[in-house]
């Protein structure tokens, strides 16, 4: 059944007629508007900041703080769109957020496999915003990696694998290094190894088919295996 109207305003929805009827409003003006507690006004001062103005470190954390308790799905759908706009500048404030918006990152390894041929889109809110940011976010995902914070790694490691997929001649060959570098030195994070296991997928290299293979034959969790020999069947 189709929403009404007023639904879709109930989940933060507004309409480019809605958003006109704010648009001669100042920052300070917006800014008010952003504490509304009719949900679609929050979204269209999203909307407004964003576009009226470049986003700074002080709006880009602002945001990223609203996508924290944002409950609505088309005002955090606004939100993520603000932020991708910054793009490295975003970026660097957004892995500070990897892990800890929402509540669908995997925090067990699941019990099927994914079966397309698709690159699976992260689950993290914020992993799936940078995700679709592409090549240029790509350096401050792999500074991530590096920062021994396990709940941060595990998300930016999908995002890696997402931009490495769908942009597979426009990164660095030192991607693949650092995510194998992450897989030695997580070897014992179930969730690390497996997440690897399928950025791997994105990666036609000798060094990523040899480290599938060993893991397809080896690796003691069957879900692993599983997900090594989808890599492998997608590379070759």
């Amino acid at each position: 059944m189709k929403s009404s109207d007023e639904q879709l305003k109930n989940r933060g929805y507004a309409t480019i007629e809605d958003i006109n009827k704010y648009v001669d409003l100042n920052e300070n003006e917006l800014l008010e508007l952003l504490k509304s507690k009719e949900y679609h006004k929050r979204t269209i001062a999203i909307n407004l900041l964003s576009n009226k103005n470049q986003l700074d470190n002080d709006m880009i954390n602002l945001f990223c703080n609203m996508l924290l308790h944002e409950n609505k799905l088309y005002t955090k759908m606004e939100l993520c769109n603000a932020l991708s706009k910054a793009s490295v500048k975003s970026a660097k404030i957004m892995v500070n957020y990897l892990g800890v918006i929402g509540r669908n990152q995997y925090k067990e390894l699941p019990d099927k496999e994914f079966n397309k041929k698709n690159y699976p889109l992260p689950r993290d809110i914020i992993a799936r915003t940078l995700a679709h940011m592409g090549v240029d976010v790509l350096l401050e995902l792999i500074k991530t990696l590096k920062t021994r914070n396990i709940i941060a790694i595990r998300d930016a490691i999908d995002s890696i694998g997402f931009i490495c997929f769908y942009n597979p001649n426009a990164y660095s060959k030192n991607v693949l290094d650092d995510l194998r570098s992450c897989f030695n030195e997580y070897i014992e994070d179930d969730i690390i190894r497996w997440k690897v296991v399928r950025a791997f997928e994105s990666f036609n290299s000798r060094i990523s088919i040899e480290m599938l293979n060993h893991i397809k034959e080896n690796d003691e969790k069957e879900i692993i295996r599983i997900e090594a020999k989808r890599s492998l069947d997608i590379i070759i």
